[in-house]
Parts: C-alpha cells; sequence; structure tokens
C-alpha cells in the first residue's frame, strides 16, 4: 500500500486476489492504507470516493465492483454480503452528485461489457481482470474501457481535453520501460526491506512444521510425492537429455540472474511441486507433496522438471503400469505462460522445442 501511494496511486477497487487474505484481515489492512480502497458492491469497504481534479472543477466519483461469478471461479469463500453489481452502480449514479464516473469492473469476459452497458451512467471503466495488450478499448463506442496494466509492465491511459467535444479520448497502452525510469529510493527501501523480511518468514514457518503430524498423516493417506528429475532418469533418459538442452532445466537461473529467487509469484513458475496458487478446498484433496520449498531445503526441485508437467511420480515410479502419469497439454503450459507473464507464447511454435518422444513400453 505505501509502494502504490509512492507511486501516485489515490484509489484501489477490492479484486478477487485482495479477498484471499479473508475479509477480516483485509478489512485491518485497509484500516492503516494510505490510499483509498472501495467497492460498491461489498457493503463492508468504503462504497465510492468523489474528488476534485481539473483545479477543483471537476467532482470525479470513483468506485469498484466486484461479479459474483469471480467469486466463484476464484473459490472465494467471502463472508460477507455480496450487492448485485449493477444496482449498486445505479445507486450511486443516482445519488451522488458528479461530473465524471468512473468505475473499476473485477468481471470476466462478456460480463465486463454487460455490467457497463447496463448503466448508462458511466464515464470511464477500467477492466480490473483482463490481462490482455489492447489498444482503443471502446467496446461500445460510447464508455472507454482500460485494461489491467499488467503487474506495472504497461501503462493504459486516456487524456481529459475539457475543450474538445468528447473529453475523453480513446485509451493507449504504453509499454513502460524500467530503463527509463529512475529509480526511487523510498520504494527501493520498501522492496529490500519485504524481501529481506519474506525470507525470514519463509525460514520461521519451516521451522514451525510439526514433522510429527505430517507422519501420520502421511501413515493414513499416503501422499503422491513429488520425487525429482534423477528419479525420472532411469527409466526415461533420452527424455531427460532432451530437456537438458530447454531452458525449464536453467529456469531458476533466470530468477538468481535477477535477485528474485525468493519471491513466490516468480518462483512458483521456475521450480517444480510449488503451487500455482494458495490452496483451496479443491487442492486438498489432491494430496500431492514434495515438492519444491526453497532453494536450501530441496535444491533437486529447482527448475521446470518433469513432474512440473507431469504431475508428482511416486506412484507413477511404484507401479508404472497402473499408474500413468499425467499428458501435458496447453492449458498445464499456460498455467505459467499466461498473457500476464508471456504474452507472446504461442504453444505450438514452443511446444516443438520441448517435445519428446520415447518408444511404446519405455515407461
Amino acid at each position: 500500500m505505501k509502494i502504490l501511494a509512492l507511486s501516485g496511486i489515490e484509489v484501489l477497487g477490492v479484486g478477487p486476489q485482495d479477498l484471499t487474505l479473508g475479509r477480516e484481515n483485509l478489512l485491518n489492512l485497509i484500516k492503516k492504507s494510505p490510499i483509498n480502497v472501495v467497492s460498491a458492491n461489498l457493503p463492508d469497504f468504503l462504497p465510492y470516493v468523489r474528488m476534485r481534479k481539473n483545479g477543483g472543477n471537476l467532482k470525479v466519483l470513483i468506485t469498484s465492483v466486484i461479479d459474483p461469478q469471480v467469486m466463484e471461479v476464484y473459490h472465494l469463500d467471502y463472508d460477507g454480503e455480496v450487492v448485485d453489481p449493477v444496482t449498486a452502480l445505479k445507486k450511486l449514479e443516482k445519488e451522488i452528485e458528479h461530473d465524471y464516473f468512473i468505475v473499476i469492473v473485477q468481471a470476466m469476459g462478456e460480463r465486463v461489457s454487460a455490467i457497463i452497458n447496463a448503466c448508462p451512467g458511466i464515464d470511464l471503466a477500467i477492466d480490473g481482470l483482463t490481462l490482455s495488450i489492447k489498444d482503443n478499448l471502446d467496446q461500445n463506442g460510447v464508455v472507454p474501457l482500460l485494461c489491467n496494466n499488467r503487474r506495472g509492465q504497461y501503462v493504459n491511459y486516456i487524456e481529459y481535453n475539457p475543450t474538445a467535444k468528447k473529453k475523453l479520448s480513446l485509451p493507449v497502452m504504453m509499454r513502460a520501460s524500467a530503463k527509463k525510469v529512475k529509480e526511487d529510493p523510498d520504494i527501493k527501501a520498501i522492496v529490500d526491506s519485504y524481501n529481506k523480511e519474506k525470507i525470514e518468514y519463509s525460514t520461521q514457518l519451516r521451522k514451525r512444521r510439526s514433522l510429527e503430524k505430517l507422519r501420520q498423516s502421511y501413515m493414513k493417506n499416503p501422499p503422491n510425492l513429488y520425487l525429482g528429475n534423477r528419479a525420472c532418469e532411469y527409466c526415461h533418459a533420452a527424455s531427460t537429455k532432451q530437456w537438458q538442452q530447454t531452458r525449464h532445466a536453467d529456469a531458476m537461473q533466470i530468477l538468481l540472474n535477477k535477485g528474485r529467487e525468493n519471491d513466490p509469484e516468480c518462483v512458483k513458475c521456475h521450480v517444480t511441486g510449488m503451487p500455482l496458487r494458495p490452496a483451496t478446498n479443491m487442492d486438498k484433496n489432491k494430496n500431492e507433496l514434495g515438492g519444491f520449498t526453497s532453494i536450501s531445503d530441496t535444491p533437486w526441485m529447482i527448475n521446470v522438471q518433469c513432474e512440473a508437467c507431469h504431475g508428482p511420480g511416486a506412484r507413477h515410479a511404484q507401479n508404472p503400469v497402473e499408474n500413468k502419469m499425467r499428458i501435458s497439454g496447453e492449458k498445464n503450459c499456460r498455467a505459467c505462460h499466461t498473457e500476464d507473464t508471456d504474452p507472446e507464447f504461442n504453444f505450438k511454435k514452443k511446444m516443438k522445442f520441448i517435445e519428446h518422444h520415447e518408444k511404446r513400453g519405455s515407461n
């Protein structure tokens, strides 16, 4: 929150990633926030802010809504009230005096346009979830729509011209180059402190684990463990040799070169067996354990190995005939190669670099 405030951010909309913290934790965090955090259809939060802009001549009403469908997709166990987003927006537009109405829409696919089109009083909309790179995001010819800034790599902006017939321009996407921006010392200090605390927290967390409880749970319900590439190599030497020629085999080195080896958002796609997202009730039944935890504790699980694509291999190693490994496909690849992290990813082209075939019966 401090970093965003130092960057000039004035308003945030409550999104699905925020709600994974839990309602109470998120509300406590917001109490300390230097930035306004709003949601028109979650009554627990500040419903809107109204700011004076253009020398105080413009009253700008700003809010956010989250579509209930998003909560279902993200498996959010939100225990607060959720109001219909269109109903909430129409109420604000009618009751709060303003010159411009800006709405952050946390929705997916066609639901973004559906919510905007149902509220003709909106002057500018921001798509909080779409991660694609698009110019001139004017979907309905009336309301300019800005898309997500893709983790700061791109900046989507519009221009305001009070003398023009259409005072708000069409959106433009601009690539943000870190090489052209001078590092802010205050922000750097916060980031460095955060990374230090993150390493200390991970170390303490590992120490607090109860090995006895883990052992007992394994006895009752043996998990399908990740074994690492060495276990695969015994039977799949040709595939292992081919893998060693790919960038997957040096994935961790990329992070080490950038000093990001302790950032979980990056690490999860450069190692094997680390969850790609926070655990949900659906994940608890998979019972897959033994993957990457840290470079020091599980160095054999660094890089994108066989089990990153084909799943943990303990049961397969015990009985290869009855326990087949997962056949990897495009969906599996796009868990990491997303529009956010790898917008130019082409599955068919990239697959040619990692394909490996062995004779039937070799596994």
